[in-house]
C-alpha cells in the first residue's frame, strides 16, 4: 500500500488493484451465470416433467461430460513466456463462455504426471488437449494452437480489438487502459509477450475482446487442430462470450493448484458440465504412454484422472477397476464400458483420493 499524495490516505498498490479486479471479474461473472441458470431452471419448470427427461443427456444418449450441444475448444496461443492457454465454447443451453489457466498452475497431465501449464502448452497438440480436458474435467471437442504472432494478425484482419483493460498499462510511449480501449495487432502481442504477474488477467481481456470480435479464423492462422474448420467455427462463434479466469491457491507456499470445489463449481456455471469422476490410473501393463491411452478413453464419459502412476508391478493381465463403495459401482462400470476392458470390484476402503481406481493390464488395447 501506498500514501495517496497530500491528503494521507492509503492507496492500493498495482498488485492489489489486480487482484481486486480479479475478484471482481469472477463475482460479477459468476453472479450473471447465477442469474443465467435461475432463468434456465424456471424455462424447464414451465416447460414440464415429460419435456425435461427427453433432453436430459441420459436419455439423449450423449457423453455425461457435456451435453449433446456442448463445443468445447482447448485454445492455446504459444510464443509468449507466460502459458496463454483456455477453454472456449458452449454447453448445456448456455451463451459462450471461456475460461483461462493460469500460467504456472499445476495440472496432472495423463501420462506426463503433474505439470505447470506452461509444460501442457509445450506438448503435441493432442497431448495439450487431454491436459487441458483433465484439467477442465470435461472433454475438449477440438483443440486450436496458434503463434502469438499470427494471433497478432488476426486482430489486424479484424480492425484491431476494443480491450476493456483492468488497469494502466505503458506500452512503449504509450499508455494503455484501463477501460476500454482499442489495440492493434501488435499492441497486443508485446501486451502479452510481456512476462507478468497479471498474465492471466491480460489474457483473459484480450480473449474476450477477440471472440466479441468474431475474427475470420483461416485454416492457415493454426499451427495445429485435429480439425481447424470445427475449432475456427466455435471460436468465431463464441462472440459475446464472458471469460473468466480459473480460480486457483497455493499449497505449500509454492504450487498454484485449481481452488476447489470453485473450480468445478464455475466451470459447471461456464458449461453445464458435472462434476468430473475423480480417477486414479495405475500402469500395470508395463506400456509406454498407458495413462495418455487411458485418459483418451476415459475423460469424454466425464472422468478426471487426479494421479497417474506406474502400479507395484506389470505383470496385470486383466485390468482391474475398483470402485470406492457401493456409491461408485455405476461409475466403475462406466469405466469399464468407456475402456472396452476390465473386472470391476468394490472396495470399503476410501483412499481419501478417487472415487474409481483403474490398474491397466495387458488386455487394454486403446
Amino acid at each position: 500500500m501506498s500514501l495517496g499524495p497530500g491528503d494521507g490516505r492509503i492507496q492500493p498498490s498495482r498488485a492489489e488493484r489486480t487482484e481486486a479486479s480479479i475478484r471482481r471479474r469472477r463475482m460479477y461473472g459468476i453472479a450473471a451465470l447465477l442469474v443465467i441458470a435461475l432463468i434456465g431452471v424456471g424455462a424447464t419448470q414451465l416447460g414440464g416433467g415429460n419435456g425435461a427427461a427427453a433432453d436430459s443427456p441420459s436419455a439423449s444418449g450423449a457423453s455425461p461430460s457435456t451435453s449433446a450441444a456442448s463445443q468445447l475448444v482447448a485454445f492455446s496461443v504459444t510464443g509468449a513466456p507466460n502459458a496463454l492457454l483456455a477453454v472456449v465454447g458452449t454447453g448445456g443451453g448456455l451463451p459462450p463462455a471461456g475460461l483461462v489457466l493460469p500460467p504456472g498452475m499445476t495440472v496432472v497431465v495423463p501420462g506426463q504426471g503433474e505439470t505447470v501449464t506452461e509444460g501442457v502448452q509445450a506438448l503435441p497438440g493432442e497431448s495439450m488437449r487431454i491436459g487441458v480436458s483433465n484439467a477442465l474435467g470435461a472433454w475438449t471437442d477440438h483443440f486450436a494452437v496458434m503463434n502469438l504472432d499470427g494471433f497478432g494478425r488476426t486482430i489486424d484482419r479484424a480492425g484491431g480489438l476494443s480491450v476493456n483493460l483492468p488497469d494502466a498499462y505503458p506500452l512503449g510511449a504509450t499508455v494503455l487502459g484501463p477501460g476500454k480501449t482499442h489495440m492493434t495487432g501488435d499492441q497486443v502481442v508485446t501486451f502479452l509477450y510481456q512476462k507478468a504477474k497479471d498474465t492471466d488477467l491480460r489474457w483473459a481481456s484480450v480473449l474476450e475482446a477477440f471472440l466479441n470480435a468474431a475474427p475470420t479464423i483461416a485454416s492457415d492462422d493454426l499451427l495445429d487442430s485435429d480439425d481447424p474448420a470445427a475449432a475456427a467455427g466455435v471460436l468465431q462463434g463464441a462472440s459475446g462470450a464472458q471469460v473468466q479466469v480459473a480460480p486457483t491457491s497455493v499449497v505449500g507456499g509454492t504450487a498454484l493448484v485449481p481452488k476447489t470445489p470453485d473450480f468445478d463449481e464455475l466451470v459447471g456455471l461456464l458449461f453445464g458440465t458435472p462434476a468430473p469422476i475423480r480417477t486414479l490410473v495405475q500402469n500395470g501393463s508395463g506400456r509406454p504412454s498407458v495413462g495418455e491411452a487411458v485418459a483418451r478413453d476415459l475423460l469424454p464419459a466425464g472422468f478426471r484422472i487426479v494421479l497417474s502412476e506406474n502400479a507395484g508391478t506389470f505383470g496385470h493381465a486383466v485390468t482391474t477397476i475398483t470402485a470406492t463403495g457401493d456409491a461408485h459401482l455405476d461409475d466403475a462400470n462406466a469405466a469399464k464400458q468407456a475402456l472396452g476392458v476390465g473386472e470391476v470390484r468394490v472396495t470399503r476402503v476410501p483412499s481419501g483420493l478417487a472415487d474409481v481406481t483403474i490398474v491397466v493390464g495387458r488386455d487394454f488395447k486403446g
